[in-house]
């Protein structure tokens, strides 16, 4: 049980997802390579940051740059995308991860066997002790996995842990039973068991973000996402209904003061993406490289 405890923990740290799809054929507009913005404009006292994090990275690959910590130490307060630090976090990730029916008997007999073969090759245990569970379970199992290392890192545990250490609120742009809802209706079943059953590709894929993410190529994150690893329905859901309820929150946070924001990087880039948005409502976004 504690091991599902803190998969439960880790389920609500996610990177977007890694889904089969495609949702256009065209390639989006390239922005400079930084994972912190500053975004200024409309009256602001002073100017907020945007930060953009991958949910789960090794050790090795984890880097905060100093460019970041000036940043953060010039910000009043944190905001996360969800108020994932909260003590009620992990028996409402629980409660939303409680399958209505177990999946041994949702599942075909074929299904449920392939499932479990591939969990025990690929991910080391059996599917039994998560039958009470919703496939969305099996999705965090997966992402942890992916990993080389036993142990990733969290920059929102991290930034989290900061605040902390300052004495810095800490906010959120959504709630986490917001993020958990969006997230079960974002991904079918079909598009979970495809995926485990793609694990070595999600694996090659995982490593060649993790390579995105360290130049900051925030335009290449997202060009990934909507190409290669999502359909027009998880897009819908997880990027652009998403990003549009933010950007309607950020303001007056912002006026209240220095914000850092840390978002997934996913969430930066594209049309869609923060920096366009609060670009369109008037705000100076620009890049910090140093």
């Amino acid at each position: 049980m504690q091991y599902i405890m803190k998969t439960i923990v880790l389920l609500a740290i996610l990177f977007v997802g890694l889904f089969t799809g495609s949702a256009s054929g065209q390639q989006q507009p390239q922005l400079e390579k930084s994972l912190l913005w500053k975004v200024t404009g409309k009256g602001l006292p002073q100017p907020s940051y945007l930060y953009g994090t991958i949910h789960m990275i090794c050790d090795a690959d984890f880097k905060i740059a100093p460019k970041t910590k000036n940043a953060f130490d010039q910000a009043s307060q944190l905001v996360l995308e969800t108020d994932l630090f909260n003590p009620s976090t992990p028996a409402l990730v629980k409660a939303a991860m409680r399958a209505d029916t177990p999946l041994s008997k949702k599942l075909s007999p074929t299904e449920y066997a392939t499932l479990d073969s591939l969990m025990q090759q690929k991910m080391g245990m059996p599917l039994k002790p998560f039958d009470n569970f919703k496939l969305t379970m099996v999705m965090a199992l997966m992402m942890q996995k992916l990993f080389s290392c036993a142990q990733p890192k969290s920059y929102e545990m991290t930034f989290n842990q900061m605040a902390t250490s300052k004495q810095l609120p800490v906010g959120a742009l959504e709630t986490i039973q917001e993020q958990l809802d969006l997230m079960n209706k974002a991904f079918s079943d079909e598009q979970i068991i495809t995926q485990v059953k793609e694990f070595d590709s999600a694996r090659i894929m995982m490593n060649q973000m993790v390579e995105n993410y360290k130049a900051e190529d925030v335009s290449a994150l997202y060009n990934r996402m909507v190409e290669e690893l999502m359909d027009k329905h998880t897009i819908q859901i997880m990027l652009e209904e998403r990003n549009h309820h933010w950007v309607t929150e950020m303001p007056e946070m912002m006026q209240k003061g220095s914000s850092f924001f840390a978002v997934g990087a996913g969430h930066l880039g594209g049309p869609i993406g923060i920096i366009a948005l609060l670009r369109k409502q008037g705000y100076t976004v620009t890049p910090i490289m140093n």
